[in-house]
């Protein structure tokens, strides 16, 4: 229902108009006389009464809370807001003259991209060329360049950078010269924003009844924010039937969930399975997708092309699992997304022809290549 508010003009107006009505001789109630001042004094204690209302009931919903408000909702029931996730992916360290040394490359060393965004090596013992001995990253003598993994060291969105937009070295290192990431990074993810937070608040409710669906749904993307999943029952990880047993699919938007993650996940899952009950953790089937197409607006302007890229970009790794995409929703997002007036989208291919990626059992999508070609129409 909706709140019967009154502004403080009508509280004072329909406040003098009783006061008139109530008294046998006229009242003098214009403005500076002792009565409206009475009245107006009164009217603002009012208003603040009301918005203190107001703002009680906002707070006594977790509908209407915002924010902190939020948070101390949940928190009543033994829940919490999932934090962001720093976006992490492999660059490419080069050498100009590979021959003339070796190159060690630590965990402590920074690579940055022109804005200032800070990445910082990570360590993976199971890389091909991480030395236990040394510490760190070895590229040897001869070997013209090394990739290796990297975190930014700010979590949310804003680590998902393009294709080539670390390209500086933050920490000088003998025998590199230069740095590049060769893939975009996506799996960034901000902290969960309060309509996210509502709409996993009843799955959480739903999950404290363990060894159900919903609690291993709940398990999973209580994991980290950003994650989608898929169950596929009675299957195993090879995809042969096995009974009383399941596969739980997930994806962290990078199609390659670190070990670390699906560790986290199965432990998630082992805590709230029935007994007996079997199960398995892995990455998806990853297909690459590619799209071109080109849109005809009447002024085209400086961010058409990159709002176009951004939206579809996001639209693609944000699929779920198993579920295809449609031919038809790439027309759909260059009109809503270009913040310009869109006369006509045409040459629309998607992995080069004009049909719909079909649903495969826990395929999943990384972006390839966007080419979109803005013209004045």
């Amino acid at each position: 229902m909706s709140f019967s508010l009154r502004s403080f003009s009508t509280m004072v107006s329909s406040s003098l108009t009783t006061v008139q009505a109530s008294c046998a001789q006229i009242i003098d109630v214009s403005v500076g006389s002792p009565t409206r001042a009475l009245v107006e004094a009164v009217g603002g204690i009012g208003l603040w009464l009301q918005y203190t209302v107001v703002q009680a009931l906002q707070r006594t919903r977790l509908a209407t809370s915002t924010g902190e408000d939020c948070d101390s909702f949940v928190a009543d029931f033994g829940m919490s807001r999932l934090p962001g996730v720093a976006a992490t992916g492999v660059v490419t360290l080069m050498s100009f003259t590979p021959d003339a040394q070796s190159a060690v490359i630590l965990p402590s060393v920074i690579v940055r991209t022109v804005s200032g965004l800070s990445f910082g090596v990570v360590k993976d013992e199971a890389h091909p060329a991480w030395s236990n001995t040394i510490g760190g990253y070895v590229r040897v003598r001869g070997q013209d360049s090394i990739d290796v993994p990297v975190m930014c060291q700010r979590c949310g969105s804003m680590g998902n950078v393009d294709v080539g937009a670390i390209s500086l070295m933050g920490t000088a290192v003998a025998g590199i010269d230069t740095v590049t990431n060769a893939a975009a990074f996506l799996n960034g993810f901000d902290a969960e924003s309060d309509a996210q937070l509502r709409t996993r608040f009843p799955l959480w409710l739903a999950a404290q009844a363990t060894a159900s669906k919903s609690s291993i749904a709940n398990a999973v993307s209580g994991v980290q924010n950003g994650l989608s999943y898929t169950f596929e029952e009675g299957c195993a990880a090879d995809g042969t039937g096995r009974s009383g047993y399941f596969t739980a699919i997930i994806n962290d938007g990078s199609g390659v969930p670190s070990t670390q993650l699906v560790q986290d996940i199965y432990d998630a899952i082992d805590a709230v399975r029935a007994l007996g009950v079997g199960f398995s953790v892995r990455g998806p089937i990853v297909l690459p997708v590619s799209v071109s197409m080109t849109v005809g607006v009447s002024v085209a302007g400086q961010g058409v092309q990159e709002a176009i890229v951004d939206a579809i970009k996001k639209d693609i790794v944000n699929s779920p699992i198993g579920g295809g995409y449609s031919y038809s929703r790439l027309s759909y997002l260059a009109y809503v997304s270009a913040g310009a007036k869109v006369k006509s989208v045409s040459n629309i291919l998607l992995n080069g022809s004009n049909n719909d990626i079909n649903p495969i059992d826990a395929q999943s999508f990384s972006v390839d290549r966007i080419d979109i070609n803005v013209v004045n129409e």
